[in-house]
């Protein structure tokens, strides 16, 4: 079996987080800004010439600063320096990311569809029959390659069965690393081995408001797997390959052990004090390794 990501860690000086949306969540997004505070970074907005005159008209030297590229944009973005630095992303299950996205667009969250949808007049029905591109197979299309806001660019002429090949190669062996939404601590532990994180330990941040979620019928859930066939399926082997892994690396078992007896300890510690700052790690030296 291949790996599921190379196993040396990785000194780098840039990375890419390949980040597709209602996967990361604010709690990565948090991490991810803690393990490269500092550090010069470039969001993709979406739009991949956009971007790419965006990143063009940087000076030289704010180009060469850029440790870390993040946003949503598909596997090869069109700009040199993001598409040769090691890539990790978060899949999710398919199902849940689209039902966050609905539930994101009725509360008004998605500026480019607040004409045609507003949360006063949104209608379930509707919005799944729009033909809005997020709504189907987003995750294996941008791991095959496609522009989100904007044009299809390597699967027009693919089949379901070729889109679901390409994105399952991409996904193994030229993604550096992947994790999954549903097993979050163990893909924290997995881009911390590879990537020479210092140990991630969090607050979980995703304090959703339950008092104004949609119903999803039958008809919707069915509708929803039917526009996600693909990435039902891409999503299974990942997380087939994910799980085999996780659950048979003895070397793996015991770092993640180790790390959820310490995050039980660190999170509510992080939450009183606002953070794992100097002052927090030197007073909790065994929570925080120091």
């Amino acid at each position: 079996m291949r790996q599921l990501c190379k196993m040396t860690a990785i000194s780098m000086r840039k990375l890419r987080f390949l980040h597709i949306p209602k996967t990361a969540g604010s709690t990565f997004s948090r991490i991810l800004r803690n393990q490269y505070k500092g550090s010069a970074q470039f969001v993709f907005k979406g739009k991949r010439l956009l971007d790419q005159e965006r990143y063009a008209a940087l000076p030289e030297s704010e180009r060469e600063s850029i440790v870390l590229f993040t946003g949503h944009a598909p596997l090869v973005t069109g700009i040199k320096e993001a598409d040769e630095a090691p890539t990790i992303t978060i899949l999710r299950d398919p199902v849940k990311r689209v039902k966050s996205f609905i539930q994101h667009v009725s509360e008004g969250k998605s500026p480019y569809l607040l004409d045609s949808f507003p949360p006063e007049r949104f209608n379930l029905d509707e919005f799944l029959d729009s033909g809005n591109t997020e709504l189907s197979n987003l995750q294996s299309r941008m791991l095959v390659n496609y522009e989100m806001c904007g044009n299809e660019l390597a699967i027009g002429s693919m089949t379901p069965a070729e889109i679901l090949e390409k994105a399952l190669d991409n996904l193994f062996n030229k993604v550096t690393c992947y994790g999954l939404q549903e097993y979050f601590d163990q893909s924290l532990i997995r881009f911390s081995t590879v990537l020479g994180w210092k140990m991630p330990y969090y607050e979980y941040m995703n304090k959703r408001d339950t008092r104004h979620l949609l119903h999803f019928e039958d008809r919707h859930m069915e509708k929803i797997k039917a526009l996600n066939d693909i990435d039902i399926r891409f999503y299974n082997t990942a997380r087939d390959r994910f799980v085999n892994f996780v659950e048979n690396d003895a070397d793996y078992r015991r770092a993640y052990e180790s790390f959820r007896v310490r995050q039980k300890i660190a999170s509510p510690i992080m939450k009183i004090y606002g953070g794992a700052g100097r002052f927090v790690k030197a007073k909790y030296r065994y929570v925080f390794g120091g």
